[in-house]
């Protein structure tokens, strides 16, 4: 990785800083007020939910669909950089900006599930899920925000994408195998949630790799 890459790479996570910060503090907010009832816990898991996915939302437009709209990256492409290495240092740039404060929400969700004592512990698994879901969601926006090349199919990608993690809790956590113990005293680790784990992988190593080996080849980026 070239030395303007890496700087276009710190340059996301510096312009991001106070985005970054304000969505760290709301969704360890949300977690820490989940344990205190049942209307907070509603509360705090919708909160915290929507400052995660609010927080990719926005990335992706200022990150990508309005450094086009503003010209500013044909600027950034008369540096001596290639295409392929604008969309490596902003897929990784705003990778990273978004897990930094992925890291925290899960960090703060997990500790409320494990210290909370009316949170019943069996909602681990579910939460990982959940977590690892969102991170693999944000990750194909990004692919997504990438490809397109107008603000209405960014737009477009932002809102399928957020209605498919409405989608994943209904249908992930209606599974038996997952319902039947998400109100366990302790976490239950069996082959349904190891295979949701492993397609929320292998979805996220694809929607990360896409972009890199078509994308950056493209000649028309612009």
């Amino acid at each position: 990785m070239s030395v303007v890459t890496r700087k276009l790479v710190m340059k996301e996570l510096y312009v991001n800083r106070w985005m970054i910060g304000s969505a760290g503090v709301g969704a360890a907010l949300a977690a820490a007020v989940a344990p205190l009832g049942k209307t907070a816990f509603n509360v705090g898991a919708l909160t915290w939910l929507t400052v995660v996915i609010a927080y990719g939302a926005m990335l992706a437009i200022h990150g990508v669909m309005n450094e086009r709209k503003e010209q500013s990256l044909q600027f950034v492409l008369s540096l001596p950089i290639s295409i392929g290495d604008y969309v490596r240092a902003k897929l990784l740039g705003l990778f990273l900006c978004f897990l930094v404060l992925w890291t925290i929400a899960v960090t703060a969700a997990i500790a409320m599930v494990l210290i909370a004592p009316d949170v019943p512990d069996g909602l681990l698994p579910f939460t990982l899920a959940l977590s690892l879901y969102m991170l693999t969601n944000f990750a194909v926006l990004l692919c997504g925000a990438l490809y397109a090349r107008s603000e209405g199919l960014v737009t477009a990608v932002i809102v399928i994408t957020n209605m498919a993690i409405s989608i994943f809790m209904f249908t992930v956590g209606a599974m038996p195998e997952i319902q039947d113990h998400l109100h366990s005293p302790t976490p239950v680790w069996n082959r349904t949630i190891f295979n949701v784990f492993i397609v929320e992988l292998i979805v996220l190593v694809i929607a990360l790799a896409l972009p890199l080996a078509t994308a950056a080849r493209r000649r028309d980026f612009l």
